[in-house]
């Protein structure tokens, strides 16, 4: 209901005609939508200033990786000013959202109230500290909204260049919700929608390549991995691979039929990863996805604006180069 509810206010603030910045609208409405659903807190206010912090954050991870951050994240670097007002920004947020539900004292079945009342069981019987809860909010925050905006940015991108898809989508979703907003028991029926997904998160997958430290010496394609090493799998490469995906750059969202999902090896495709460090998400982001776009696709057909350039740019997620400008008009019923 949440996440409806959000979207809802988000098609609602849109005028036909009018061109929007996808990116930034998808952000920030995954932005609201994971602080209310996991820490009940509402963050609409200061949406934009998150939003443009978080930005800041991803843009920012190539800097963190390099050797003696520590030293360089104290000199007075433009980009080292950026990085450490986001970080404020988003400090203060986090720890307000921390101090006002510690002050409440409720459990109210929330990931937040399980990370307040969490012990240490194994040691020494104490709770979490606020840096610790930070650090998970932190982590949960980008995780739970940056990749859901960029798939769903790609989506409205690629629906604006297909439009036979785009129609039949339109027709789904008014088939199955006969003018109704979505609700948790349309996603079943909503399998269309799920397979234009599944095709958008294919060509450009939120996540692009995953790294996984190696604990044994191991053989993989003739090479030897030795223990410590770092073993990177990149889900663009593999889910461009035409010995699985004939045809790798066509946007084809009947690749997702039950028929041609049994003919592919298991892990030909993941966007959420696989095994068992698989995205503990990927469930909430899955229904999450195709609930926002039936909302808004139930009004609003969005055009890519005239002369617009559409560039991928491959960071810690695989975001566009440059935001999409989308014109917003009435679509038609079927």
């Amino acid at each position: 209901k949440v996440m409806v509810d959000y979207a809802a206010r988000a098609r609602e603030s849109w005028q036909a005609g009018t061109t929007i910045s996808i990116g930034e609208e998808m952000m920030r409405l995954t932005l609201g939508i994971v602080a209310k659903t996991l820490f009940d807190a509402d963050v609409e206010k200061d949406a934009d200033e998150l939003g443009e912090a978080m930005g800041v954050f991803v843009k920012s991870f190539d800097f963190l990786t390099l050797p003696f951050v520590e030293v360089l994240e104290k000199l007075p670097f433009p980009r080292v000013r950026a990085f450490n007002n986001a970080r404020d920004l988003l400090d203060k947020t986090i720890y307000r959202i921390i101090n006002e539900r510690r002050a409440k004292g409720e459990d109210i079945g929330d990931l937040m109230s399980m990370l307040l009342i969490a012990q240490d069981e194994e040691g020494d019987g104490k709770g979490m500290s606020d840096l610790q809860i930070r650090d998970e909010v932190m982590t949960l925050f980008i995780a739970g909204h940056e990749t859901t905006a960029n798939a769903l940015t790609w989506t409205w991108y690629l629906l604006s260049q297909h439009p036979k898809v785009e129609a039949r989508v339109w027709q789904e979703i008014d088939q199955v919700l006969q003018g109704h907003l979505p609700i948790a028991g349309d996603y079943p029926n909503l399998r269309y929608l799920e397979m234009v997904l599944s095709e958008s998160m294919r060509l450009y997958p939120p996540a692009w390549v995953i790294g996984r430290r190696v604990v044994k010496e191991c053989q993989v394609g003739g090479y030897t991995l030795p223990v410590n090493s770092i073993a990177f799998m990149s889900q663009y490469l593999m889910h461009h691979d035409e010995r699985y995906f004939p045809e790798p750059e066509k946007f084809d969202p009947e690749r997702w039929t039950v028929e041609a999902r049994e003919k592919r090896p298991k892990h030909s495709y993941f966007p959420f990863g696989g095994g068992i460090r698989q995205c503990i998400g990927e469930p909430y982001a899955w229904m999450e996805g195709v609930l926002l776009l039936a909302t808004i696709a139930q009004k609003w057909k969005l055009s890519l604006a005239p002369g617009s350039k559409v560039e991928v740019q491959p960071m810690i997620t695989l975001r566009t180069k440059n935001d999409i400008p989308m014109i917003v008009s009435l679509r038609p019923k079927y």
